[in-house]
């Protein structure tokens, strides 16, 4: 059997990034190659190591301690991580290797920490904050839905259900489809949004128009827009994300079921969810300890 010629690293990722077009990955997930896998090429090619035959498991643990180095969160290392181990897992695939170096690497563990989410005084003080009916009406649609910033910029005018109150998220994460809801509170303030502002969009026009350009509004615009809120309100944190964690802790904490969450929110599994159902369990055992019945007997 001839001896497999060497494989440049640049090629491959090449290679790697054009299997996931022809896959039709979303333009996120392919942004995320970029920003995680493209990194460590350069870095191999600067180490003197072009070649994949040529990389290690030893090489790949000091490219993974160089990054716990530079301060990264847990979360961005176990992401730059497993997107590693799914690019050789494709040169394996290809037979461009014949074993993964990653196969006798541990990926980086995660942090075992809830991130930010809001207060129910944090929210009183960013609607009080809003200037505009569409402020307001964004606010009430994130934290109402869980949605993501690309799936919230991405609705359309018949993507939602003014009388029943359901929403049609279209091509969410993993290009999948799903349907979340908007409550009697929130859909009242699109409405005012739509009456005073905006006028109601047609089926295939853009929920959120951006001020300045009146096209559908950016993934910047949106940050712009709850940027200034946070300013106003005097809030920390106050990105799509927080929005997004906040829905789950608040559905949680009012009884929902965790497996109705993991629908709503478009997690294929429920890792995530479950830090959050603990959070909650933590909650029922301190109301316990304040409203015992033998311990609050006179």
């Amino acid at each position: 059997m001839p001896k497999q010629r060497p494989v440049k690293i640049t090629d491959a990722y090449a290679a790697y990034r054009l299997d996931g077009q022809a896959r039709r990955l979303t333009a996120l997930t392919l942004r995320t190659y970029t920003q995680r896998v493209e990194p460590f090429v350069r870095w191999c090619d600067d180490q003197g190591v072009p070649y994949l035959q040529d990389i290690t498991p030893t090489l790949v643990r000091s490219y993974l301690v160089l990054l716990q180095e530079r301060e990264l969160s847990s979360y961005t290392v176990n992401g730059i991580a497993r997107a590693i181990k799914a690019f050789f897992n494709f040169c394996v695939n290809e037979r461009m290797l014949a074993e993964s170096p990653m196969r006798r690497v541990v990926v980086p563990k995660v942090d075992k920490k809830i991130m930010p989410s809001f207060t129910e005084d944090d929210v009183a003080d960013l609607l009080a904050a809003c200037k505009t009916e569409r402020e307001e009406a964004a606010l009430l649609v994130l934290l109402d839905t869980g949605v993501r910033a690309s799936e919230f910029i991405n609705l359309n005018g018949g993507d939602v259900d003014m009388g029943t109150g359901a929403v049609l998220v279209r091509q969410g994460k993993g290009r999948k489809d799903r349907t979340v809801y908007l409550g009697a509170k929130t859909r009242k303030q699109l409405m005012r949004y739509y009456a005073m502002e905006r006028g109601t969009p047609t089926a295939d026009e853009p929920v959120w128009l951006s001020i300045n350009t009146k096209d559908r509004i950016t993934d910047s615009g949106l940050r712009q827009l709850l940027k200034r809120l946070a300013s106003r309100a005097g809030v920390q944190n106050v990105t799509p994300h927080t929005f997004r964690r906040t829905f789950a802790l608040w559905s949680l904490r009012n009884g929902m079921s965790i497996y109705h969450l993991q629908r709503l929110m478009g997690h294929e599994d429920l890792q995530v969810l479950k830090q959050y159902l603990a959070l909650v369990e933590g909650d029922a055992k301190a109301a316990h300890q304040k409203s015992s019945p033998v311990d609050n007997m006179k």
